[in-house]
């Protein structure tokens, strides 16, 4: 079961036993308590919110007892942390519970959260055969779109598609290794919904906050180097070191954009179409769609004589006279010169 099938079923009141949610969006599993709460009537009698590693009493004693005035009672037990590093703490809990799963009272909806992804092991399977395994994936960029575009009608804003591209674009939330998550994205939309003084979001409204984005430089630069437009090149990068952004994190974007556009040009020569490329290289259909065009300004030649360039310094990163500030800056004006 998916977040959207978990929610249909939560908002038409179909839901019933237990559910043990294996989520990649914090943010997602908030929405799921928020709504829960919200249909809660009697929230001191039917609403039991536990946290950590609490006693198993706490726990049965939530769902064996019956709700007050209503047909259900619900119970979230949320930050704990029973991947496989840590499920070993939780164990005689998780024993006894998989036991009552077996036969789980009717009125009773206990939802789990884990902190990290649930071990697959003996709880995990007990809970797929006696409840619902509930998978929460990160969005891809048509899910990330309909989200950013959903946030905006809701607040009584329209907004043009182009502009949520753009702010989808402006973070690296659909790349393969990205640590920013929907709550950063989720602040950054609101800022801008409560600066639009109109009902129709204009770009300003939009670019005016997504400058501030942390992130936003390095995207430029990236962009500004595989466009072979050394000048904003430059500025771009000097712009980041003076605001003492991390060297090293710039260093390994561009060596992943490097890589990319490898792997774009190479696929893309032996007559891969881009749902591959995406599965391949682990990018939406938006990043794709500027890596092929950057591809254009570089040979595949030119883009491992590069490579091995960047291979080199990891070598001679190792150096006592080695500055990777300088190194990068010499690397930064080899990519982007024409």
């Amino acid at each position: 079961m998916n977040f959207k099938e978990f929610m249909n079923l939560l908002i038409d009141d179909k839901l019933k036993g237990v559910y043990l949610f294996d989520s990649k969006e914090e943010f997602l599993n908030d929405t799921i308590i928020e709504e829960v709460r919200n249909k809660v009537n009697i929230p001191d009698f039917n609403l039991v919110e536990i946290k950590g590693n609490t006693n198993i009493e706490t726990i049965k004693n939530s769902y064996e007892t019956y709700p007050v005035m209503d047909e259900k009672k619900y119970i979230i037990w949320r930050n704990i942390d029973i991947s496989k590093k840590s499920i070993k703490e939780y164990e005689n809990t998780l024993n006894i519970l998989a036991d009552d799963f077996k036969e789980f009272p009717e009125f009773a909806l206990l939802l789990i959260f884990s902190d990290n992804p649930p071990f697959k092991g003996k709880f995990y399977k007990s809970v797929a055969k006696n409840g619902k395994i509930v998978e929460i994936n990160r969005l891809n960029q048509k899910e990330l779109e309909s989200f950013i575009g959903k946030r905006f009608v809701r607040n009584g804003k329209k907004i043009q598609k182009s502009l949520v591209r753009e702010i989808v674009s402006r973070f690296s939330y659909l790349s393969k290794d990205s640590e920013i998550d929907l709550y950063e994205i989720v602040n950054v939309v609101d800022k801008i919904i409560a600066s639009s003084s109109n009902e129709i979001v204009n770009s300003q409204d939009v670019f005016d906050h997504l400058d501030e984005v942390l992130n936003i430089n390095i995207f430029n630069l990236t962009d500004s180097m595989s466009s072979k437009n050394p000048k904003d090149t430059v500025e771009t990068f000097l712009k980041m070191t003076r605001a003492n952004e991390d060297i090293f994190m710039i260093y390994h974007m561009v060596i992943r954009q490097i890589r990319n556009l490898i792997g774009v040009k190479s696929l893309y020569i032996n007559g891969y179409n881009d749902s591959f490329m995406m599965k391949s290289l682990g990018i939406g259909s938006y990043e794709l769609k500027k890596l092929k065009s950057f591809s254009r300004n570089f040979s595949l030649t030119e883009l491992f004589d590069i490579h091995s360039r960047i291979f080199d310094m990891e070598y001679r990163q190792k150096s006592v006279d080695f500055d990777m500030e300088l190194e990068l800056l010499l690397l930064l004006r080899k990519i982007s010169a024409k």
